[in-house]
């Protein structure tokens, strides 16, 4: 697969055409491009699909945030 901007947002498309939200594991399939038109064509419901991934991407980057900043706090307690 290789990372591709459309319209200034990356994606992954393998070399079937097939387009995967970038970051997305497991990979979140979003549709088709088609190189010689330069045409995405979503799958219905894609926006579900990036939307529940953006908001379990965000809850983890929130917990492993705290827990760095705790981690922090702590050695700065210990020094």
């Amino acid at each position: 697969m290789k990372t591709q901007a459309i319209n200034g947002v990356p994606y992954l498309i393998n070399e079937k055409g097939e387009v995967f939200l970038y970051s997305s594991v497991p990979p979140i399939s979003l549709g088709h491009y088609t190189k010689e038109t330069n045409t995405l064509k979503l799958h219905e419901g894609w926006e579900d699909s990036a939307t529940d991934w953006v908001n379990h991407y965000r809850k983890g980057l929130k917990e492993n945030t705290i827990i760095a900043l705790q981690k922090a706090a702590d050695l700065q307690k210990a020094t």
